[in-house]
């Protein structure tokens, strides 16, 4: 198993997204989240997807981006199968546009897949792009700046740090007992190096602990920090125009692009099937990739 970087985990950068504070870019990303969670029209989602992969992409991240939302978008793709599978009612009845099998495809089912699978890229682009420009240890300090409680702020920032540690170390001890002799592949060879890697996670977070309480976490009186959070003109300026933008994005979501707006998507019969059938295609592809992952490890 080669020692490979996680597609959610910081890419080291000197673009101007990287220069920039954590707090605008969470405000944005709260924003955006705010706006995906009130829209359900695909355009401006997609609009929104669209904006944030241009933001990657320009900021030169654009590579830990894509190779993100490979492993996220057949995820989000697969929610047409489970639409089209288990359709919801509708008030009107139904339009039947195509048939797979004996399982009907509907225009309303569609429209609704399309509607979800909208808002989740758009969550996710941006979510992405939060995590590969920005380093965990700089968020601590934004969520503090903007007044979210330390011990939230603290589980966030220590879980962003911790996850590529796990699995860094998992890849430690897996090439540890081949060196030793193991022959097993797959589920075999990851099962046994569990418990050495939990152990180490568990040493690791109460080695966290002691540190924290000799640098007098929770204590009372003026704290300090090694790292310093650049809050200049520019950021200040980003992080009240995020606020605003998703004030006005949960507005016009509610006013404009509610779930009442999202018409049926009436295509041919071709269409449907070929949307469908992709969908599909995309998440068993991601499934078949997992499980050669796991026989190879």
């Amino acid at each position: 198993m080669s020692l490979t970087a996680s597609p959610f985990a910081y890419a080291p950068g000197s673009s101007w997204l990287h220069r920039r504070g954590a707090a605008p870019k969470l405000v944005w990303l709260a924003a955006t989240l705010a706006f995906s969670l009130v829209a359900y029209h695909p355009v401006p989602l997609v609009l929104v997807a669209a904006s944030a992969s241009g933001l990657g992409v320009a900021s030169g991240a654009g590579r830990a981006v894509w190779r993100a939302m490979r492993l996220l978008g057949p995820l989000a793709v697969s929610i047409v199968v489970l639409q089209v599978a288990a359709p919801g009612s509708c008030p009107a009845g139904c339009t039947e546009v195509a048939r797979l099998g004996a399982t009907p495809i509907t225009a309303e089912a569609l429209a609704r897949g399309v509607s979800f699978v909208s808002r989740l890229l758009a969550m996710e682009t941006a979510a992405v792009v939060l995590l590969v420009t920005t380093r965990p240890a700089d968020l601590f300090g934004a969520l503090h700046r903007l007044h979210v409680p330390r011990p939230v702020a603290l589980l966030l920032a220590t879980t962003l740090q911790l996850v590529p540690v796990v699995q860094r170390e998992l890849v430690i001890v897996l090439d540890a007992q081949r060196a030793r002799g193991m022959r097993a592949r797959g589920v075999r060879a990851i099962v046994p190096a569990l418990l050495p890697v939990f152990v180490s996670t568990f040493e690791r977070v109460g080695r966290l602990a002691i540190a924290m309480e000799a640098r007098g976490y929770g204590a009372a009186g003026t704290r300090t920090s090694y790292r310093t959070d650049d809050f200049g003109p520019l950021d200040r300026a980003l992080t009240w125009a995020g606020v605003a933008a998703g004030i006005l994005g949960v507005v016009a979501g509610v006013a404009l692009w509610g779930a009442s707006s999202v018409p049926p998507l009436v295509v041919p019969a071709w269409s449907a099937l070929a949307i469908v059938v992709a969908a599909g295609l995309a998440f068993a592809v991601l499934i078949a990739a997992a499980m050669v992952a796991i026989v190879r490890a």
